[in-house]
């Protein structure tokens, strides 16, 4: 969503068809000031990405920008905020391993998080519903194998989706996930040792996966 300015005043939000709506009627010019969530201040509409909007016109220089124009406070997403909580209560968790305590819980928020990234994640080819996807992943002896395709094969599908939208959101490196996994099981060959590692990559690969969700909800508001 966007925001832009008229006479002196800051209007929004509005999506990219009615800024092309006010482009087209002459409202917004090439002087028009925009902004939109993760911009660091407010441009130009040539100094944005709907600068093609304005066809070829010549880019003119930036204008001061009033010190009104600070950027609007934009309401976070509550799917956005949930995430974020559900990610704080799993590092809690975390946390209590060190105490004795703390993992199964630890193990049920990372599902919930894996649930809500693979049902974000929906479109007309895609591996598996959610349900499915999760609830694989529980059957004796076939989730050894089923953990690949749910988080080696989420980590794809959150790629792919960034690389669509062009978001400047760090990819999760797909060897990265396979390496988790194989510490994980070798954790009893290791006797224990590359469980730690395991550990250090899973909180890594959560952080990743909730970075790419809320990126891509956000995208979608």
């Amino acid at each position: 969503m966007w925001y832009y300015t008229l006479n002196n005043q800051q209007v929004g939000p509005v999506d990219e068809k009615e800024i092309k709506k006010l482009v087209a009627s002459g409202v917004i010019n090439q002087t028009t000031m925009l902004w939109t969530n993760g911009m660091p201040g407010w441009a130009p509409i040539a100094q944005t990405p709907l600068a093609s909007l304005m066809g070829g016109a010549a880019v003119p220089p930036p204008p001061m920008v009033p010190a009104a124009y600070a950027a609007p406070y934009v309401p976070e997403d509550p799917e956005v905020a949930k995430m974020k909580k559900l990610f704080m209560w799993y590092w809690i968790s975390l946390i209590g391993i060190i105490i004795g305590i703390g993992l199964p819980v630890a193990f049920v928020l990372f599902f919930i998080i894996i649930y809500k990234s693979w049902k974000l994640m929906q479109h007309e080819g895609v591996r598996g519903h959610p349900d499915k996807m999760v609830a694989f992943g529980f059957i004796p002896g076939w989730n050894f194998y089923w953990y690949f395709p749910e988080f080696r094969g989420l980590a794809k599908e959150l790629n792919d989706a960034l690389d669509k939208a062009s978001l400047t959101v760090d990819r999760i490196n797909l060897d990265f996930v396979t390496w988790m996994l194989v510490c994980l099981y070798g954790s009893p060959v290791t006797f224990g040792v590359s469980t730690v590692a395991f550990l250090v990559m899973w909180i890594i690969y959560t952080n990743k996966v909730k970075n790419a969700y809320n990126a891509l909800v956000v995208l979608k508001k």
